[in-house]
């Protein structure tokens, strides 16, 4: 079985800079104040702020599309493509976390605009 891809949009999508790996820590306080750790898992799993900014209308529509029957908000798997280096394009399997926050964007021309954001974390 295939996951679905990320939609194709006339916007770019933006990996900001600020990457997380998500913490694996399993944490147990003691009596004394102190704490007993654990990994949870070993895998490295991680977790971008994604933004695309002066979203047409149709591509509003394709991406609440994608999130609401594809992806089904945060809980199937889909795959995305980091451009960051474009020389080395990587194919990202992840998941919404969060979905999709919208936010006015105003009028470029005569067509209303919004800006997305979301984050996406490894599986």
């Amino acid at each position: 079985m295939s996951n679905p891809a990320f939609p194709e949009l006339s916007r770019a999508p933006s990996l900001r800079t600020k990457t997380a790996t998500i913490d694996p820590t399993l944490r147990d306080p003691m009596e004394n104040g102190m704490q007993s750790t654990r990994a949870k898992f070993t895998r490295r799993r991680r977790k971008w702020q994604v933004t695309i900014d002066f979203l047409t209308n149709d591509d509003w529509t394709r991406l609440e599309t994608f999130v609401q029957q594809d992806a089904v908000y945060g809980a199937q798997i889909f795959t995305f493509q980091d451009n960051r280096d474009p020389r080395n394009p990587v194919t990202l399997l992840v998941r919404f976390d969060p979905v999709p926050t919208y936010t006015d964007a105003g009028y470029v021309g005569a067509e209303f605009r919004q800006n997305a954001s979301f984050g996406i974390s490894e599986v």
